[in-house]
């Protein structure tokens, strides 16, 4: 595909002016601009979108529909639909404003680059990549032809040509991209570049995919390294590629070195996100089945019941909502089955059931189970059932005087 065809382009069927020319106010135009900037800051991108489409709208009308000066608009409103995954409307903005630069500044000219690796990225995002390709090899031909083989503006576009021979699972053509980017990258910006990451990360997957194990290996470390550098030790950004190098070793069974990668992992996630974010509760389900395949089953325990409790706080939570829910809408039979089922899951000592309830501060309930019985007793009084809300509400008093008071309750003064 050269370029976008008239019928493609958006509010008119011919790139050429048709409205003319008038007045155009540049201080009301960057008002409007960076009104839209700080939306999209904020990921309010349809309320930015209406004020990118002003602006296209504004400048077409001064400056006519052929004008250079509408790329920025239009780059800016496919950035927007992009981001609101309307991938289709994005590609039409993308392909009008390539369409704009050829005309203007002619097909080899490098500036049609940016357009073109645009596309590139929204094509693979559709998983088109056979029109992916056909974009991001025109982009390396352009800047090779501008700039020469060894520029540093090729290694963008070669990093995209790689991520398309990935998609298409073109290992040994992704490798050829990518290793040729980061000797381009090496050239101009040194050994420990950051800009060196995509090509390192694409080479190392690249490598495992054609089975070449100590090469993955030797670029996974290398990126770690950089990134470690760069970033720090315990930084998200550096977790991530400790999880990538981890799941390599654990395919390899070289569990120590798994374990090595999955820990910090867990430790870097846990202290940026808390012990139940998902991502962190992906890393202990990482670092449980490492040790369960060394054999370290007595460490490898307390990590599943520490998930086990993840998504059984997770599950009472929304049954606690659902019940909520239908006391709300005067399903009180329904509501209560659900508390029920929410204690039952919470309380594993019998603590709501036993006459004499008492606390064992070697196993003491949930502090949830405080806050379910609460709910729980308030339907029990809706439903009129008086005695039956004593009996929850006397549990409940019990755990909010405990050490560790559910919620902010305040624990009950000890007797002296």
């Amino acid at each position: 595909m050269e370029g976008a065809t008239p019928s493609s382009l958006p509010n008119t069927v011919d790139v050429a002016s048709s409205r003319g020319v008038g007045p155009f106010d540049a201080k009301q135009a960057q008002e409007w601009h960076d009104a839209a900037e700080l939306l999209c800051a904020q990921s309010r991108y349809a309320e930015a979108e209406k004020l990118y489409a002003k602006l296209l709208e504004e400048r077409e009308h001064a400056l006519g529909l052929n004008s250079p000066e509408l790329v920025n608009d239009l780059n800016d409103l496919g950035r927007v639909n992009f981001a609101q995954m309307k991938y289709q409307q994005a590609t039409t903005y993308y392909e009008r404003s390539l369409q704009i630069m050829e005309t203007s500044k002619g097909k080899q000219d490098v500036a049609v680059a940016g357009p073109l690796a645009k596309l590139v990225k929204v094509y693979q995002t559709l998983e088109k990549y056979p029109q992916g390709e056909q974009y991001a090899r025109r982009a390396v031909a352009v800047v090779e032809k501008a700039k020469g083989p060894e520029a540093a503006e090729l290694a963008s576009p070669l990093i995209a040509l790689g991520d398309v021979f990935e998609a298409e699972k073109d290992f040994a053509g992704a490798e050829r991209q990518y290793d040729r980017a980061a000797k381009i990258i090496e050239k101009h910006s040194g050994a420990a570049a950051t800009d060196l990451l995509p090509a390192l990360d694409g080479l190392a997957f690249a490598y495992a995919e054609q089975h070449r194990a100590s090469d993955a290996e030797a670029a996974w470390r290398r990126a770690l390294s950089i990134r470690e550098s760069a970033y720090g030790p315990s930084t998200l950004e550096v977790a991530g590629t400790l999880d990538r190098l981890g799941k390599f070793y654990f395919e390899q069974k070289k569990y120590p070195e798994a374990a090595y990668c999955y820990e910090r992992t867990l430790f870097i996630r846990s202290k940026a996100h808390g012990e139940m974010a998902p991502d962190t509760q992906a890393s202990l389900t990482e670092v449980a089945n490492v040790y369960g395949a060394q054999g370290r089953h007595a460490d490898a325990e307390p990590l599943y019941r520490s998930m086990l409790t993840a998504k059984e706080v997770e599950l009472v939570g929304s049954l606690n909502s659902l019940a909520a829910l239908l006391a709300a809408r005067d399903r009180n039979a329904e509501a209560e089955a659900m508390y029920k089922t929410a204690i039952g899951v919470l309380d594993k000592n019998g603590f709501v059931a036993s006459r004499k309830p008492v606390l064992n501060p070697a196993d003491p309930p949930p502090p949830l189970l405080a806050e379910t019985l609460d709910q729980y007793a308030a339907l029990l009084k809706k439903m009129r059932r008086k005695a039956d809300a004593a009996k929850i509400e006397a549990r409940a008093r019990i755990l909010h005087g405990a050490p560790e008071p559910a919620h902010g309750a305040p624990a009950a003064k000890k007797s002296k």
